[in-house]
């Protein structure tokens, strides 16, 4: 896998799991949800302690889990998944969601790294994807990505670092173009995923 494998992974990797305003569940092959932080909670409106353990597919709709486990397979054998999805809540209420995951080995173990982002006019800011020019990440953009892996927008990391929007969402076309990210719920995956956070955001 690209990007760090010091000792001090797991420490970053978790405090951004934590308290990533972005929804993030941990799967395992079977579907089964190994971990999932307080945001992914309240999105489904159900308690981690009761969500550890259940299938994901229980959060979709009955006539879509044939798709889900289509995409399923499809993730652990490209480890590419990326799309929009409506979620079910606990109080039956419909969540739409942008999702993406990719496959890393987070505690010692091969798991799914599932992100949501929530669609609309005020939570989602959409970049159009940009052509594929693989590479490594500046420093800064490894700081903007980090940054957005905790659930800021660009409004909210421009302020943070000084910087305008453009400048923010420069940073984050830039990355989605060196890492193959399509969108900014799969970047934040890869981020997670891959190592490619770093500290101090």
């Amino acid at each position: 896998m690209p990007g760090s494998s010091d000792a001090g992974w797991e420490p970053l990797f978790w405090s951004v799991f934590e308290v990533s305003a972005n929804p993030v569940v941990l799967v395992d092959q079977d579907r089964v949800i190994v971990d999932v932080n307080a945001t992914g909670c309240e999105l489904v409106g159900v308690p981690r302690d009761a969500m550890i353990g259940m299938l994901v597919d229980q959060f979709v709709a009955p006539h879509e889990r044939t798709a889900v486990a289509a995409g399923w397979r499809e993730l652990w054998a490209t480890d590419m998944w990326y799309g929009e999805r409506d979620l079910i809540a606990a109080d039956s209420s419909h969540v739409h969601v942008e999702y993406a995951a990719r496959i890393g080995e987070i505690g010692g173990r091969q798991v799914a790294v599932l992100v949501g982002m929530a669609v609309g006019p005020l939570e989602h800011e959409s970049e159009a994807a940009p052509a594929v020019q693989l590479g490594e990440l500046t420093p800064r953009e490894r700081e903007v990505l980090s940054l957005v892996a905790l659930g800021n927008t660009s409004s909210e990391i421009a302020e943070l670092l000084v910087i305008s929007n453009d400048t923010v969402r420069t940073h984050v076309r830039n990355a989605m173009a060196k890492t193959g990210a399509r969108t900014r719920a799969q970047l934040v995956a890869m981020a997670l995923a891959d190592r490619l956070l770093v500290g101090g955001g």
